[in-house]
């Protein structure tokens, strides 16, 4: 067995897990289901810290591909969609995905120079992005009973958070969430 198809099949999956995750806490912060045995701030801070072990995967899930040179994927392919001979569609899902997730993490990096209202409309496509990745790994994943499996369970993880999102009430103070970092603490 190819060691790279194998990392790239691998790191896909764990991807589309962590990815899962961050969605469905960032879906709790929004909510504010905060408690004494989870605060906001702890919640905050997993949600940034998987979100970058997600990218850290991704980066190899995306490293692999091209690398490998089973599928005809190039550097190009990653960030323009739909412009590679192997499976276009579903190759071009996931460079969409990456060009949004792009996108959250260059305005989140930015945000405090940014208005919070461009902020929190970027942010919301990570929404998009988690479902256009979900099809994508659908339409790419070459395991398909795995596949099929971990994304209908990513998708039910995904669905009950908005379920229970709606069935809470909405709270009047709903701000944007956020942690302070270290040099805003010291200042």
């Amino acid at each position: 067995m190819n060691p790279l198809w194998l990392a790239t099949r691998a790191t896909g999956e764990v991807s589309l897990v962590l990815f899962t995750i961050v969605t469905v806490m960032g879906i709790a912060t929004t909510k504010g289901w905060a408690s004494t045995r989870w605060p906001e701030s702890v919640i905050t801070l997993l949600h940034r810290n998987i979100s970058l072990l997600s990218v850290v995967f991704l980066g190899v899930h995306i490293g692999t591909t091209v690398v490998d040179s089973y599928v005809p994927i190039s550097w190009l392919d990653v960030v323009i969609p739909f412009q590679t001979t192997y499976k276009t569609l579903w190759v071009g899902l996931g460079t969409i995905a990456f060009d949004l997730m792009a996108a959250v993490i260059i305005t989140s990096l930015l945000r405090r120079r940014i208005p919070p209202r461009l902020w929190k409309g970027i942010h919301w496509t990570a929404y998009a992005m988690w479902a256009v990745a979900v099809a994508h790994s659908l339409g790419v994943g070459t395991d398909m009973l795995l596949t099929r499996i971990v994304a209908g369970m990513m998708v039910g993880f995904v669905a009950a958070a908005v379920v229970a999102r709606f069935m809470t009430p909405h709270r009047q103070d709903d701000p944007v969430v956020s942690v302070p970092t270290r040099m805003e603490l010291r200042s």
